[in-house]
């Protein structure tokens, strides 16, 4: 295999399989999505989508009416495109990204780069770039990071850009308001906004209205301005570890600004804030999970809840927009909103006056489809999957369950069978926590990893352990400072309560996950020897005390603080956490994968466990890939990836 550095192997097992391993198959489910973020252009004559090409987001333009491919532009090196939209029917403006690995994603580098569809006047409107071309214009900033405020719909030449100084965006920087031509790149100033770090939001006008930002005694304080007044008054200020607040959009002719709120209770709230008065109103709260907003052309149509499937509620039963994501949703589930267990629907995009949208939906069997809607002619066009590679039927379903923790926490998760399997047979486990810990979570939908182990015999089990989004504040702390405890604990409380069901194989029962998921498939089976038989370990952390002095999280601003209140900062706690030394206690046979070029679990990582592991005689393998990061990108590193790892649990489970 292509970009294979070096290969360990101790204490060499003979290889016998007790499954066989269907090779085509996972060479289909190991590619990586070729479409992402389809747009339609604001008259509706393009078509727009992210176009993976040679593992990195380019950009390509479709004809509407015949589908045929216009141009594709993408980017050299590690850029790629991050996130983009349509200023006017012609132009796209582009967020370029840096790539870094699959379970990481892309890094914004601040700079944005604009285009026609058919190629033609290229330039950079802003960021630090400072070279120049006959085919790309360039501009060069003394401000040199931004993000976008505001897409100025109704201004077909200009946005709006929050900016910063270079390195300054997460250090408390007051940012400068900015109006940047889409076709220049120049500039008008529009002032500072009186608060470090914040997050702004313009009314209908294009004018900003509202940020949210950080004092210097780690407060979150909102502040508002008055058009008539022109000044900025602050209306709130709580602590950070006591919740945040998030502005989505002005309301009601611009008296009110719609937030999610999360301040006063453990699940986030909905709330209107009245400008003139701070005056709060609460239009959306679910009493046990954490609202997500669905927001179509700037406007939050609904909000959704995911205990297991997600649970969809319209806030405005009058909203033009909403009735026209309704219609579409009526094609695939009779207009009943409340159908995620059959499949999820959302209208990424939609035209000017109205009359076409992008619709995407997907379920847990299949790769997301993307579709046009033509409400006028009521006909919907299928587009492309999401994964061309991959259109199977017969896939195993993922099916919602809960249990409760030891400590009285109610954890949910997703359990899939095997596929396949036979009427009275009991197929082997495997657990797959996911990354994380603290934020991220599993959500229900379509996922090759679990197919992959699906369709090689494999019932697979996921944990949305204390720590994981969605289920409320009080659920987050309590999985802090608990990665080697009350997390662990979660893990194997849910493997047990999955095997007392009588769904699997208690004795054959295998952990795998990737980052944090990567830390769990080696400290579960420590704390748990006769639970787990084989483990395969990616990507992943090992020595605490090591992810304090290595890697991109000590170096960025408040990255050592964020660690210390996420992980904890007691020594003798991150010592007996770590797995690397408590090597002498693992059992279950492991393989260990790492990329030679992860910054956040850096091989030093993978080199260490080695170590202990052979200081104590353990069975392990250890192989570490030449350029890859956090998630492996090329498809032939992820095909040999999944290929070790079916033969390590065929091995030894």
């Amino acid at each position: 295999m292509k970009n294979l550095l070096l290969l360990l192997l101790s204490l060499h097992t003979t290889l016998v399989f007790s499954n066989e391993i269907d090779e085509e198959f996972v060479k289909r489910f190991s590619s990586l999505p070729t479409y992402n973020n389809a747009q339609i252009s604001p008259d509706g004559k393009i078509i727009s989508a992210k176009l993976k090409i040679d593992d990195k987001w380019a950009i390509a333009f479709f004809d509407v009416n015949n589908f045929k491919l216009i141009s594709v532009i993408p980017f050299k090196n590690r850029e790629e495109v991050g996130s983009y939209f349509w200023v006017n029917n012609e132009r796209v403006v582009i967020d370029i990204a840096i790539t870094v690995g699959t379970l990481v994603g892309s890094f914004s580098t601040g700079q944005y780069f604009s285009i026609n569809y058919d190629k033609s006047n290229p330039a950079y409107i802003f960021g630090f770039r400072k070279e120049t071309s006959a085919s790309r214009k360039t501009v060069v900033d003394k401000t040199s990071y931004g993000y976008v405020i505001d897409e100025m719909d109704d201004d077909p030449d200009h946005i709006l850009l929050a900016t910063f100084p270079r390195g300054r965006f997460t250090t408390g920087a007051r940012p400068t308001i900015v109006r940047v031509n889409v076709y220049n790149g120049g500039q008008k100033n529009f002032g500072r906004v009186p608060l470090g770090g914040s997050y702004v939001l313009t009314d209908s006008t294009g004018e900003p209205r509202f940020a949210v930002g950080e004092s210097t005694k780690a407060e979150s304080v909102v502040i508002t301005k008055s058009r008539e007044s022109q000044s900025w008054t602050e209306i709130s200020r709580s602590k950070i570890a006591g919740g945040s607040i998030t502005p989505l959009e002005f309301i009601e002719n611009d008296t009110k600004v719609l937030v999610l709120d999360d301040t006063e209770s453990s699940t986030a709230k909905i709330k209107s804030i009245n400008i003139a008065n701070g005056e709060q109103e609460v239009v959306f709260h679910h009493p046990k999970y954490d609202p997500s907003p669905q927001i179509l052309d700037d406007e939050v149509i609904a909000v959704s809840v995911a205990p297991g499937y997600e649970q969809v509620y319209w806030l405005d039963d009058n909203s033009e927009i909403g009735q026209i994501a309704r219609a579409a949703m009526g094609y695939f589930n009779d207009g009943n909103i409340e159908v995620a267990n059959k499949a999820w629907i959302n209208v990424s995009s939609i035209t000017k006056d109205r009359t076409k949208a992008i619709i995407v939906v997907g379920d847990d069997v299949s790769s997301p489809k993307y579709y046009l809607f033509d409400l006028e002619k009521g006909r919907m066009t299928f587009l492309f999957n999401m994964w061309p590679e991959i259109e199977e039927s017969n896939l195993a379903k993922s099916l919602p369950i809960k249990f409760t923790a030891s400590d009285g926490l109610t954890i949910h998760g997703y359990f899939t069978n095997a596929r396949n399997v036979k009427d009275g047979k009991k197929p082997p486990l495997i657990v797959l926590p996911h990354g994380g810990p603290i934020g991220p979570r599993d959500d229900w939908g379509f996922d090759p990893d679990v197919h992959i182990l699906s369709n090689a015999g494999y019932a697979v089990l996921k944990v949305n352990f204390r720590g994981s989004g969605g289920f409320g504040r009080d659920f987050i702390k309590a999985g802090m400072g608990e990665w080697g405890d009350g997390i662990q604990r979660d893990i194997i409380e849910g493997t047990e309560w999955v095997i007392e069901q009588g769904w699997v194989d208690g004795d054959r029962v295998g952990i795998y996950g990737g980052s944090f998921g990567g830390y769990s498939s080696v400290q579960a089976p420590i704390l748990r020897p006769d639970l787990f038989k084989a483990a395969v370990a990616y990507i992943g952390v090992f020595d605490l005390e090591m992810l304090y002095k290595e890697g991109d999280i000590p170096s960025q601003f408040s990255g050592k603080a964020a660690l210390e209140q996420l992980v904890g900062d007691d020594k003798n706690l991150l010592k007996r956490t770590s797995p690397v030394n408590n090597a002498h206690k693992l059992e279950a046979p492991l393989l260990i994968v790492s990329g030679k070029e992860d910054q956040r679990a850096p091989v030093e990582q993978a080199y260490a466990l080695e170590r202990a592991l052979r200081a104590n005689n353990k069975e392990y393998e250890l192989i570490i890939v030449d350029k890859e990061g956090h998630g492996f990108r090329d498809p032939e590193n992820r095909e040999m990836f999944y290929m070790k790892m079916l033969e390590h649990f065929n091995v030894h489970l």
